[in-house]
C-alpha cells in the first residue's frame, strides 16, 4: 500500500500510512524506506523525511544502497545539499541513480558547475550517463553557456541513440540556444521525429532570446500550421518577441490573439503586455493596463514594469512617484534589486541626480547593492557630467568592477569628450571584454571627435587584427502590416530612391529653418561636405524619411534602431517635426525620444 501511495504521487496518505505502521509496531525495512523517502521529496514533507531517516540510522537500514539512493535523492530534491552531498560522499558504492539525483539537484538549484564537476566523477568512475542526466547536464550546460561541452553532450546524445527521447531532444535544444546557437538547436527540432508543445516554446523562446524574433514569428505561423495550439507560455515568449521587435502593430495582433483565444491571462502575462506596450512605444496603454489591475492583484514586476517604462520613455518624475505610490500602496509587495535598478535607471535618464543618490542611499537598507546598481549610478553620475565623482564610486565599490560599470563611464566620456578618463574606461573594457567591438568604437568616437585621427587609426588596425567590425547600423519602421529595414545608405530597400529624393529635400527644408549639421557625428577625416552627405543617409533618417512619404500625416513615425541616435540625427528629427507638424518616435538602444513641435522628451539629456 505505501508503494502504491507512493508512486502514485499521493504523498500525504503514504506518510499517513507510515504512521499507522509504526505505531501498530511494525518495524519499515529497506523496502519501505525508498518509498517514504519518495513521497518526501519535496520541502513540504521535508521534516517528516528527516524523521523517517532518524528511523532509518536507528534500525541500520541508513547503510543499504537503495535507501543511501533514496535518501540522496529525496535531500537533493528538496534543497538540502548539504546533508544529501554528506550522504552521497559517504556512499560506499554509488549507482546511476544517486548521481544523477545530485547532478539534478545542482542543476535544478542553478548550481551549474557542481553539476558538471560531478558529471565528470561519474564518467570516471566508469558509468554511462542515461538520458535522465543528459537532459539534467544539458540544462547546466545551457546556464554556462559553454558551447565546448554543449557539442560533447550532443554527440553523446546521438551516439546512444537518446535523441529519439522527445524530453532529450528538447533538452539538447534548449542547450543549444542557451548557448547562442541557433543554428544548431534549428537543426535538432527539424531532425526530430516527434514534436510536442515544449519542442515548439523552445525553440520560439530561443530565437527571442538570441535577439532574432523575426525568426520567432515566423516559427509561430507555421506551429500554427501544424495543429499544435500554443499556450500562454507560448504567448508570454511572442509577446516578448513583439517588445523587442518594437511593434505595436504586432503587439496588439498578439494581444487580440490571446483575447480571441480564450487564454487564461494571469499575472504574468498581463505584465509581459504591459512591458510589451511600453517597449513598443505605447506608454499609454501600458498605464491603462495597469490601472487596470486589481490592486492587490498587482505583484512587485507589475510595478516594476510600469516604474521601467516610465524610465525609459524618459518620465523621471512620474517614475519616482509611481515608486513611492508602490511603497505606500504595496503592503505586501516589497521593492526588490530589480526596482531599485529600475528607479535608479529612470533617474539617470531624466538627469534626476539628488534624487538618484537618495534612492541608492535608501537602497542600501534594505537590499544589498549588486553590479547593476553601480552601473546605473556611474552612469547616472557620468551622464551629468560628474565624471570624477563617477569615476571616485568606481574605485570605492566593493565589488571589482564589470564590463557594465567601465562601460558607462565609457559613454559618458564619449559624450562630455572626456579622453583621458576615455582611456582609463577603455583599456579597463579591452582587458575585460578584448573581442566587445561596441567599446573599440566608443572610444574611436572620442578621439574621432577631438580629431585625433592618428589614434582612431591605431584602434581601427586593433579590431581589424582581432577580426571585429562595427556593427552596422540599422532601423525599422512599420508601415501598415509590414515591417521596413533601412540601413546606412540604403539601396536594398523598394523605395531607397524615392526616400533618398524625400531626405535630400528634408535637408533643404530644414536648412531653410536654421538647421546646422552636426559634423562631429561623421567619424572620418574628410571633408565637410562629404561628412554632411554621409550624415544624410543614416538609417533613422531613411526610415523616418520613409514614414513622412507613406504614411498619413496624423499617424505618429515610430522608428526602432539597433544602435544609440546620433546627436546630428536627435537635432534633425526635432527640426522635421516642427515643420511637419509629425510627432516622431525613436526607440534607440538606450531609451525612447518623443519628438514633437520642436523638441524632445528627453530634454535634449540622453
Amino acid at each position: 500500500m505505501i508503494r502504491a501511495y507512493a508512486n502514485g504521487g499521493h504523498c500525504f496518505e503514504t506518510l499517513q500510512l507510515y504512521v499507522l505502521m509504526r505505531r501498530a509496531g511494525i518495524l519499515p525495512n529497506n523496502y519501505t524506506f525508498p518509498f517514504i523517502f519518495k513521497a518526501c521529496a519535496n520541502n513540504s514533507f521535508i521534516l517528516q523525511g528527516k524523521l523517517a531517516h532518524g528511523d532509518a540510522l536507528k534500525t541500520g537500514f541508513d547503510s543499504d544502497l537503495y535507501v543511501e539512493a533514496a535518501l540522496v535523492d529525496m535531500y537533493a530534491k528538496a534543497g538540502q545539499f548539504c546533508d544529501g552531498r554528506k550522504i552521497f560522499d559517504e556512499m560506499s558504492m554509488k549507482d546511476l541513480v544517486c548521481w544523477t539525483a545530485m547532478i539534478t539537484a545542482y542543476e535544478q538549484a542553478e548550481k551549474p558547475e557542481e553539476a558538471l564537476i560531478l558529471f565528470q566523477k561519474m564518467q570516471q568512475e566508469g558509468l554511462l550517463a542515461d538520458s535522465v542526466a543528459i537532459v539534467s547536464v544539458a540544462s547546466a550546460i545551457g546556464q554556462l553557456g559553454d558551447t565546448k561541452m554543449a557539442q560533447s553532450v550532443h554527440c553523446h546524445a546521438i551516439r546512444h541513440l537518446f535523441l529519439e527521447e522527445i524530453c532529450v531532444a528538447n533538452s539538447i535544444m534548449a542547450m543549444h540556444a542557451k548557448c547562442g546557437n541557433m543554428d544548431k538547436a534549428r537543426l535538432v527540432f527539424d531532425m526530430m521525429g516527434e514534436r510536442n508543445l515544449i519542442s515548439w516554446n523552445s525553440m520560439l523562446s530561443g530565437y527571442t532570446q538570441n535577439g532574432k524574433a523575426s525568426e520567432a514569428l515566423l516559427l509561430f505561423y507555421e506551429m500554427r500550421d501544424s495543429g499544435c495550439e500554443p499556450n500562454p507560455v507560448t504567448a508570454l515568449i511572442m509577446v516578448a518577441a513583439c517588445a523587442y521587435l518594437g511593434s505595436s502593430h504586432l503587439g496588439k495582433k498578439f494581444h487580440d490573439f490571446i483575447l480571441d483565444s480564450k487564454m487564461k491571462i494571469d499575472v504574468n502575462l498581463r505584465n509581459a503586455l504591459m512591458d510589451m506596450y511600453a517597449k513598443c512605444g505605447d506608454l499609454e496603454t501600458a498605464v491603462e493596463m495597469f490601472s487596470g489591475i486589481h490592486p492587490s492583484e498587482r505583484d512587485v514586476c507589475s510595478w516594476n514594469v510600469l516604474i521601467s517604462g516610465y524610465g525609459m520613455h524618459g518620465y523621471g518624475e512620474e517614475a519616482l512617484k509611481l515608486f513611492s505610490r508602490m511603497q505606500e500602496e504595496g503592503v505586501e509587495v516589497e521593492p526588490n534589486h530589480i526596482t531599485f535598478t529600475s528607479i535608479l535607471s529612470a533617474c539617470s535618464h531624466a538627469g534626476l541626480v539628488d534624487e538618484g543618490r537618495k534612492c541608492f542611499t535608501d537602497m542600501i537598507k534594505s537590499v544589498t547593492p549588486e553590479m547593476k546598481h553601480y552601473a546605473c549610478m556611474v552612469d547616472m553620475l557620468g551622464r551629468a557630467g560628474l565624471l570624477q565623482e563617477a569615476f571616485d564610486l568606481i574605485k570605492e565599490m566593493p565589488l571589482s568592477p564589470n564590463d557594465s560599470v567601465w562601460g558607462a563611464l565609457l559613454l559618458a566620456c564619449k559624450i562630455h569628450g572626456n579622453i583621458e578618463l576615455g582611456k582609463i574606461a577603455a583599456n579597463n573594457l579591452f582587458e575585460l571584454e578584448p573581442n566587445h567591438t561596441g567599446y573599440y568604437v566608443l572610444m574611436s568616437n572620442i578621439y574621432a571627435a577631438s580629431n585625433k585621427w592618428q589614434e582612431v587609426g591605431k584602434l581601427r588596425q586593433d579590431m581589424k587584427n582581432r577580426g571585429l567590425k562595427k556593427p552596422a547600423a540599422f532601423s525599422v519602421i512599420e508601415y501598415g502590416s509590414e515591417i521596413h529595414g533601412f540601413h546606412t545608405a540604403d539601396h536594398e530597400n523598394p523605395y531607397w530612391q524615392e526616400v533618398y529624393r524625400k531626405v535630400e529635400s528634408l535637408a533643404i527644408e530644414m536648412r531653410l529653418a536654421g538647421y546646422i549639421p552636426d559634423l562631429s557625428c561623421a567619424l572620418h577625416d574628410m571633408e565637410d561636405e562629404d561628412k554632411e552627405h554621409i550624415l544624410n543617409y543614416h538609417s533613422e533618417k531613411l526610415a523616418v524619411a520613409f514614414g513622412i512619404l507613406m504614411m498619413d500625416s496624423r499617424m505618429a513615425i515610430r522608428v526602432t534602431k539597433n544602435l544609440r541616435v546620433c546627436n546630428d540625427c536627435h537635432l534633425a528629427f526635432k527640426y522635421i517635426s516642427y515643420i511637419y507638424g509629425r510627432k516622431i518616435i525613436v526607440r534607440d538602444a538606450n531609451r525612447f525620444h518623443h519628438f514633437e513641435n520642436g523638441s524632445c522628451s528627453c530634454k535634449d539629456y540622453w
